[in-house]
Order: structure tokens, then C-alpha cells, then sequence
């Protein structure tokens, strides 16, 4: 059998790698008494991992009620390239009234009738975007123009490392809502498809260093939960 993962060829073969970690546990209580919901997730978000801090998609239309990757209140915490920005479509120009610019991948994020918000590194935001109207990926190869119905800010820049995401708390403010429980792949650029998964609500014990994204914030937001030491405990 060929390897996968070491020399190609068809030729019988044993490839020898260091050990790691393994995958990271997330129950720390018996996952059976835990309250758990299954969930429908917006496409376009890639691979997830189990212990992913989820948010609801408000938006009256679009993809109204799917889950999204939960994007940490303060705008430090969204790092580009790292797991707090996962929920988030960087721009990649300036955007302009009622125009924000995002690469053709991440447009796939988001739908027409999803509502957008913007945010930047340098506290403006966050900006209400409104309703979206059009995706235009075929006029330009670079990136795609998404059109909003009431975006007037000229601070959302590429210097400022402004970013876009769907409407997922109170006046744009990201308000965290459930975790992930398995790993799923929603997909990426046009051939993503979203993924249907379950998620943990409540009456468990998690382990702390296995949840992405979970900030002060997103703690606060989990009402009667709290951490104790390496562990995460949701009421």
C-alpha cells in the first residue's frame, strides 16, 4: 500500500513519526448527562473543531438561525490566522459606502439577506452594515463586492484590519450561545455546504484548554457558568 503521509509510491513501506498529544479531551463530566441540541452550521467556515465557541446567526433572512463561529467581543482578541478570527471575512479593500470587499473564499461565508456588521483594530466599530443585497464574485478575480444596505463608514480599512462577520448579538456586539462537541467541516469557497452537528447547552464539566475562542466575554455570555481552574463548568 502506498503512504499517504510519507515517500509516494506503490511499493510496501513504513514511515515512522514522532508521537503526539492526540486529540484534546472535552468532557470532563460524563458527556451523557450534559444537555445537548443538534444544529445546523453556515457554510463557508472551513474545519471546526470539537470545543469551538458557536453564535447564532441573527439575521431576518440569509441563513437566518444557522450557527457561526463565535467572533470575541473586543476586537484585540481577533487576531487574523489565528482561531479568533475564525468566525470572521477580512477585508481585503477598503470598503466604501454600502460596498466591503472580501476575498472570494470568505464571501462564501455569508448569504444574500444575511446582515453584516464591521469592525476594525482601532475601536471604531462595532459598525451596522445592514442587509445583504448582492455577492458579486465574477467581475474582479481578487476578491468579491458585497453589497449592503446602509454601511457609511470610511474607517474600514485595510491598514485599520477591518473585518466583516453576520449578525450575531445585540447591536453588533458577538454573543456566544452554544460548543461545539465533534469536529465538523463546513466547507470552503463555492463548494461549501455548511455540516449538521450537535452542540453542548448546559449540566456538564468541560476541560478549559480545549475550547477556541472562549473569552471573558463569551464566559459571561454562557448566564450561571463559570471557570475553576482547567475547567469550564456550564450550569
Amino acid at each position: 500500500m502506498a503512504s499517504l503521509t510519507g515517500i509516494r509510491s506503490s511499493t510496501p513501506q513504513m514511515n515512522r513519526y514522532p508521537e503526539g498529544y492526540g486529540i484534546k479531551a472535552l468532557f470532563h463530566s460524563v458527556r451523557d448527562i450534559a444537555l445537548i441540541l443538534d444544529k445546523t452550521v453556515q457554510a463557508g467556515y472551513g474545519y471546526l473543531k470539537a470545543g469551538t465557541v458557536m453564535a447564532i446567526n441573527l439575521s431576518t433572512g440569509g441563513g437566518h438561525g444557522n450557527l457561526v463561529p463565535y467572533v470575541p467581543e473586543l476586537y484585540s482578541d481577533v487576531v487574523f490566522g489565528t482561531d479568533g478570527a475564525i468566525g470572521v471575512a477580512p477585508m481585503v479593500a477598503n470598503a466604501i459606502t454600502n460596498h466591503i470587499y472580501v476575498s472570494i473564499d470568505d464571501s462564501h461565508k455569508f448569504v444574500v439577506g444575511d446582515y453584516l456588521y464591521a469592525d476594525n483594530d482601532d475601536g471604531y466599530g462595532p459598525v451596522s452594515g445592514g442587509i445583504i443585497s448582492a455577492i458579486d464574485r465574477t467581475t474582479s478575480t481578487l476578491f468579491a463586492d458585497i453589497t449592503v444596505a446602509s454601511l457609511t463608514s470610511t474607517n474600514l480599512t485595510v491598514a485599520n484590519k477591518a473585518y466583516a462577520y453576520v449578525y450575531q448579538g445585540s447591536s453588533g456586539v458577538p454573543e456566544a450561545e452554544y460548543i461545539l462537541d465533534k469536529d465538523i467541516d463546513t466547507g470552503v469557497g463555492a463548494t461549501a455546504a455548511g455540516a449538521l452537528t450537535s452542540v453542548v447547552v448546559s449540566n456538564c464539566i468541560l476541560y478549559k484548554n480545549s475550547l477556541i475562542n472562549l473569552t471573558e466575554e463569551a464566559i459571561v455570555d454562557f448566564s450561571g457558568s463559570a471557570v475553576d481552574g482547567r475547567f469550564f463548568i456550564m450550569k
